[in-house]
């Protein structure tokens, strides 16, 4: 586990460093994803719970 934190520190070709940064696009993107997600899901509760 140890080798791969090193490859991502330091990725040894330009595909490997390409690669590196859509991963850490794609980490960002599903964090706010489900933040978004998260905060649409309160707002259906309270419309429902408002309605009930």
């Amino acid at each position: 586990m140890a080798e791969d934190e090193s490859i991502l520190a330091n990725p040894p070709t330009q595909d490997v460093a390409v690669h590196v940064d859509d991963y850490t696009r794609f980490t960002k993107l599903l964090k706010w994803g489900a933040a978004a997600c998260f905060i649409i899901a309160l707002l259906a509760l309270v419309i429902i719970k408002s309605y009930w």
